[in-house]
């Protein structure tokens, strides 16, 4: 989709992008639904991970690290409803947590 032409109003409508659909492979795809966190240590049958009473997932506040070696949350998972910003910004950290746990792990593979 893109947007299109502003109409009278100023406001742009949605147009479809021809021929822009594609898949994309994936392992695990986890979905963003609702505003109360799944009993997720069940539906993964990982009964270690660290989940808080609220049901949200317990990581740590600058890396996103679980209590699971190689799992990280961030977002409203581990926040509880909130801003996407947040989200956003939690989303990044992770991501440069989880480049870091990667190169030290092929690191340590490569001695």
């Amino acid at each position: 989709m893109r947007l299109g032409a502003p109409d009278a109003s100023g406001r742009q409508m949605p147009e479809v992008i021809d021929n822009a659909d594609y898949l994309e492979p994936a392992d695990l795809v986890i979905t963003a639904l609702g505003f109360e966190p799944e009993a997720l240590p069940e539906q993964w049958q990982t009964p270690d991970l660290g989940v808080t009473r609220w049901g949200t997932i317990k990581a740590h506040f600058q890396t996103h690290a679980t209590n699971m070696d190689g799992v990280f949350a961030a977002g409203d998972i581990v926040r509880g409803a909130s801003l996407v910003v947040w989200a956003i910004r939690d989303g990044r950290e992770a991501a440069d947590a989880m480049l870091a746990y990667i190169s030290a792990s092929a690191q340590v593979a490569a001695e």
